[in-house]
């Protein structure tokens, strides 16, 4: 009798996960970022790999890099002929239809051995990490953007409430560009300035775009060309820190816990650190708000910019050497009780109804905020094999515009010609 890949795949998900007992426990290598070892392992929630790696008789081995040195390490290791790796995190820009021969495509996993109400999961989501109909990573994390301002600088400048579209967040940001009674320059907005992700919020609000999900360059549209005129403009005329091109996420937060910017775009999860009393001179004063779109273009005010998002998801390498056991870390990492474990210790839960429950509200007072932005939410740019050398490119034409080197359009235009041959056909 010839036994099918997926009755393979079920009886396995159903067999228990015990193992022998062995002087030392197996090791289970994870590749991630520390943020996600971070919230599964410590934190108010505890560790939520702990049952786990009773019940597999595993102890993980976390291997941690920065963003862009996980994609390396992990797709190095996945293209070996025996792999050393058993599960990893992946980024979407840093994925593509070029990377997904080397994971595992999870869908006959999950018809086998279902994820716990995988559909709470957005399709979006899921979809960040599909290539060709091939699913190698289930959603663990996203990280999504909301409007920053701080309260105690906007009263200085006699400025209430938020604004309810992007005009007037342009308006503000020019109110709040200023020098305070100690000699602080304020620069009206910060914006980080290391890859595309902060100013596509700008540029979504304005209705333009970057790359779309077809793979199309549409920055040289007017839309996105008059949003980067008004970034141009902001960097003329100080409204942003004459130092923003080197901006990172790590100076946005400095400025703002400093009081040296008093408004941004970041991730919602950002709040603790801008209001963090061991580090913030305005501890409390800073609010977090849903990012609006331009009236102009959405016909009304109060209508949201789709922000930009980025999702992390867990995916096994082809060279695995225990699928079946990754699989049962991917189940039990994104089970519905260790999503919330996860959130309440500092992550972006992909599931809505960890927003509801009350250990998360408790920690996440934006929990509304973040979760009503989610179904629109939009990746900075599809992954494709080129995006990394996309997204340098384009940052370069940027910053031509913003230094009067070359006219935003004429940018724009560069930066299409540069770009299209990188984009997949």
């Amino acid at each position: 009798m010839r036994i099918t890949r997926r009755a393979a795949i079920a009886a396995l998900a159903a067999a228990p996960l015990a193992r022998p007992v062995l002087a030392q426990p197996r090791k289970f290598v994870v590749i991630s970022h520390a943020v996600h070892r971070n919230v599964l392992t410590q934190g108010p929630a505890g560790d939520a790999t702990a049952e786990w790696r009773r019940q597999a008789g595993v102890e993980i081995e976390w291997l941690t890099f920065g963003i862009e040195a996980v994609h390396e390490r992990l797709y190095r290791e996945a293209q070996l002929s025996q792999g050393g790796v058993d599960a990893g995190f992946l980024l979407e820009r840093y994925g593509g239809p070029h990377i997904a021969p080397l994971f595992e495509d999870l869908a006959p996993y999950q018809q086998a051995a279902p994820v716990e109400r995988i559909e709470e999961i957005s399709p979006s989501m899921i979809a960040a990490h599909t290539y060709r109909g091939r699913q190698i990573g289930v959603p663990f994390r996203h990280a999504t953007h909301g409007f920053f301002t701080n309260r105690a600088l906007m009263k200085e400048r006699g400025q209430e409430g938020q604004p309810e579209s992007f005009e007037e967040i342009i308006a503000l940001a020019e109110r709040m560009t200023f020098a305070r009674g100690d000699g602080t320059r304020v620069a009206g907005y910060a914006l980080s300035m290391d890859d595309p992700a902060a100013l596509m919020d700008i540029i979504r609000a304005h209705g333009g775009d970057f790359i779309t999900r077809d793979y199309r360059f549409v920055a040289d549209q007017p839309q996105s060309v008059a949003a980067i005129a008004l970034v141009r403009d902001w960097y003329r005329r100080g409204v942003l820190p004459r130092n923003v091109m080197t901006f990172k996420t790590e100076e946005v937060i400095t400025a703002m816990q400093q009081g040296r910017a008093a408004l941004t775009n970041q991730p919602f999860g950002r709040i603790v650190n801008y209001n963090d009393p061991r580090a913030s001179r305005f501890p409390g004063e800073v609010t977090v708000a849903n990012i609006p779109m331009m009236a102009s273009v959405a016909g009304r005010k109060g209508a949201l910019v789709p922000a930009k998002t980025s999702v992390w998801a867990i995916g096994i390498p082809r060279n695995a050497r225990d699928k079946q056991l990754a699989w049962s870390f991917i189940r039990q990492m994104s089970s519905v009780e260790n999503t919330i474990k996860a959130a309440v210790n500092g992550n972006g839960p992909v599931r809505m109804s960890a927003y509801d429950d009350p250990r998360v509200r408790e920690l996440a007072p934006y929990a509304d905020l973040e979760r009503r932005v989610l179904p629109t939410a939009m990746l900075t740019l599809p992954g494709f094999e080129n995006a990394g050398r996309a997204m340098d490119l384009f940052m370069e034409e940027v910053q031509r515009a913003m230094l009067g080197q070359a006219e935003p359009l004429a940018a724009m235009r560069s930066a299409k010609q540069r770009i299209e041959p990188l984009l997949p056909s």
